[in-house]
């Protein structure tokens, strides 16, 4: 066979991550200081804006289980996996912190664009928007590509989009694999992230301003600078227990069920009668129909 890409397009949230608002409001959070230091001239060790690294809490949860695999045994069935991205986030936070952080979390290289909203018609996600791009940025390594009715073939056969909302492509919709929603989260102390991950000075938290911003986000933190309630160390102490506990019984609930989706979908593919050469739009029916029951 010709050397031809095997393209996987992930959607983001809930297909291969889970809930992310706790990493989201770190980084909004974060960006918030960044700019209130540079406006004000804070000396103290204010953070860098060059990278969010949330990886451990990918690796403790947040990226869905087997999705590496996934990939690697796509790379070996079918060769020449490239990876996608296109997300309903913004292209400030996708390419902000999130696709560069799931790049490092499944250690291989995802194709550059990352596709966002912006890439999207009012009716959702385009691939008719979004392939020709594609084509653009992996023709170099696939010349065959230019040919037109090649780059047909690859799309009808050798590309697969997976997203967990069915139908959230406008064209080809043959092409989408269902995944079930994927729902793990997890929330943490994000000051004490300031502090121990990005070595953020404390005295910048002396500022009244960050301080403001870290109360209107619901950052809980103890200091005398703060409003009343930041001041008053009893109750900050409470309101964390409080918050440490409810999380607990919320995360048992919704963390409980192990998730094996793409474990079992590689298991499906491993299936002989899947071709080596091409992922048929019958082979995608069927996929959806086992693996949603």
């Amino acid at each position: 066979m010709k050397k031809l890409p095997f393209i996987v397009i992930f959607d983001i949230d809930h297909a291969i991550i889970g809930t992310v608002s706790t990493v989201v409001k770190e980084w909004e959070v974060i960006t918030a200081i960044y700019n209130i230091c540079k406006k004000k001239g804070i000396n103290a060790k204010c953070p860098s804006m060059d990278f969010q690294d949330f990886q451990d809490e990918l690796k403790n949860g947040l990226l869905r289980p087997y999705v590496s695999d996934f990939l690697s045994f796509c790379n070996t069935k079918f060769k020449n996996t490239e990876i996608f991205l296109y997300t309903n986030s913004s292209y400030r936070w996708t390419n902000g912190g999130l696709g560069k952080n799931i790049e490092k979390a499944l250690k291989m290289k995802i194709n550059r664009p990352f596709f966002t909203r912006e890439n999207s018609l009012w009716m959702g996600k385009s691939l008719a928007n979004t392939y020709p791009i594609m084509m653009k940025s992996l023709v170099k390594r696939y010349p065959l590509l230019k040919d037109e009715n090649v780059s047909e073939y690859v799309l009808h056969n050798r590309t697969v989009f997976i997203d967990d909302i069915a139908d959230n492509i406008i064209q080809y919709k043959s092409r989408q694999l269902v995944c079930p929603k994927y729902n793990f989260w997890n929330e943490y102390d994000i000051y004490d992230r300031f502090i121990t991950t990005y070595k953020i000075d404390p005295q910048v938290f002396n500022d009244k301003d960050i301080l403001d911003l870290l109360h209107k986000n619901g950052i809980l933190v103890y200091n005398a600078n703060g409003n009343e309630y930041q001041k008053n160390k009893e109750y900050i102490a409470i309101a964390k227990t409080y918050h440490a506990i409810h999380n607990e019984i919320e995360r048992s609930q919704d963390n409980k069920k192990d998730d094996r989706y793409f474990k079992d979908l590689t298991k499906e593919l491993s299936n002989k009668k899947i071709s080596d050469d091409c992922l048929t739009d019958k082979n995608i029916a069927m996929l959806n129909g086992k693996l949603l029951k």
